[in-house]
């Protein structure tokens, strides 16, 4: 009789340390988690609700989560969410919190090689006044290129390591480096973010905006091994596979130079197919360069 109350008491402490585990990790937990996590009844879930009250904060009714003031710093659910929010998730096997935890404990066998970014410290006001321009739609006035400037701003958007401010200035939506904008004035006025402006945003890669093009790429099959491991170009697709390894892509440009740069650095192995009007463009430009460079 004993042992067989002293298995019940092991099984209960054992199962209010994974309640109690799961909620440090961040865990909303009900009656229904504990009885499909555990296979007990209604009435034991209930009770160890109740045993587990006084640290216990309710969300909504019946779901529960760790009190505040017990919570780590920053438990793993906010880890991956935090990876999330800077785009790094998709850089590891998984991306769950206790995964990239993990991870952390071993960063002496990990090394990462990424662009460096210029030293962020001195835009920290400016982003502190942006954050609250944007949140509240307050216009905006400042300095940019020995230009002053008035806008609305929409969004904060760091690109490989530097940061840019997405505004519409005179109708037409940009990205101003911070580190270059001076004299920053946030104006009493506030504006309506426009539905448009909000739909190009998302959609859009980077800080390259305005009317799209697509275009197709002929890739080589030397080249297409890259181009299908990272994609090297905005919302690129792949259109055809041919038999000899080679790709057919596609992708949506804004700034045909962009575009530019990159199949300079990839010749011969990726070139335009269409439009027309694209490719010659490029051909054109490709000219003048090699005149410029050898010319007398």
């Amino acid at each position: 009789m004993k042992e067989s109350h002293d298995r019940k008491h092991d099984l209960l402490i054992e199962r209010l340390c994974e309640i109690f585990a799961a909620l440090y990790q961040g865990k909303i937990i009900d009656k229904t988690w504990l009885c499909d996590k555990f296979g007990i009844t209604e009435r034991t879930a209930y009770r160890d609700l109740a045993r587990l009250g006084h640290i216990l904060d309710q969300v909504s009714p019946g779901r529960y989560k760790l009190s505040s003031h017990l919570l780590p710093s920053l438990h793993v659910g906010q880890l991956a969410e935090f990876a999330d929010f800077t785009g790094v998730s998709h850089l590891f096997p998984r991306s769950d919190g206790q995964s990239l935890r993990n991870s952390m404990k071993n960063r002496g066998n990990i090394a990462f090689s990424s662009p460096s970014s210029r030293e962020n410290r001195s835009i920290e006001e400016l982003i502190n006044q942006l954050n609250r321009a944007i949140s509240a739609h307050y216009e905006i006035e400042y300095r940019y290129k020995d230009k002053s400037r008035h806008a609305q701003p929409y969004r904060l958007i760091n690109q490989h390591g530097l940061w840019y401010l997405a505004a519409v200035e005179k109708g037409r939506l940009k990205a101003f480096e911070l580190a270059r904008i001076e004299k920053f004035n946030l104006i009493n006025k506030r504006f309506t973010p426009h539905p448009e402006v909000i739909d190009e945003l998302k959609n859009s890669v980077g800080i390259r905006f305005g009317a799209r093009m697509e275009a197709l790429l002929q890739v080589s099959a030397h080249a297409a091994e890259y181009v299908t491991r990272r994609a090297l170009f905005p919302s690129q697709r792949i259109i055809e596979q041919h038999d000899d390894g080679s790709l057919t892509l596609s992708t949506a440009i804004s700034d045909p130079h962009t575009l530019f740069r990159w199949l300079r650095y990839w010749l011969p192995d990726i070139g335009i197919v269409s439009p027309t009007s694209l490719r010659e463009q490029f051909e054109q430009d490709l000219q003048r360069r090699y005149t410029r460079a050898f010319a007398d």
